[in-house]
């Protein structure tokens, strides 16, 4: 129960189902396929230098959890997102994009400051903005 609840008073019985519900939906599991889909994007990062897959890891998370754009994957994969919640599949990816935003800012950490950032740091830190900003919005609505 909210803490504002004890503080406003409030109807326990609405309250009760409306939590109730909020726990299924964070509880709801989440299909291997995107497990393994999440974990093949990460796993570019888990090595010492920037190279070309992490920007193509960091293009397919924008397309997939930014864009929410399904085109392109395997059947497997489209139909397991499809078959969850767009937050949900936001909240799951969120861990592996805090790893890839560590590494990339990691690396970014030994460069000197007058160097542009790489394309990759560029946007995985603007699909964090959106996973902090806005996704909330978006999966709410839409």
């Amino acid at each position: 129960m909210p803490l504002s609840a004890g503080i406003f008073g409030s109807d326990s019985q609405n309250e009760t189902r409306t939590n109730n519900s909020e726990d299924e939906n964070e509880t709801e599991p989440i299909p291997l396929p995107i497990q393994s889909f999440l974990w093949r994007q990460t796993n570019p990062f888990l090595g010492s230098k920037i190279n070309k897959l992490q920007d193509a890891s960091c293009v397919t998370f924008e397309r997939v959890i930014v864009q929410n754009i399904l085109h392109g994957l395997s059947p497997s994969l489209s139909e397991a997102i499809s078959s969850i919640s767009r937050w949900n599949l936001v909240r799951a990816s969120f861990p592996h994009i805090i790893q890839c935003s560590a590494t990339l800012l990691t690396e970014r950490a030994g460069e000197e400051e007058s160097l542009a950032m790489s394309s990759s740091l560029v946007k995985i830190l603007y699909i964090l903005h959106w996973l902090l900003i806005d996704a909330n919005v978006e999966c709410i609505l839409f």
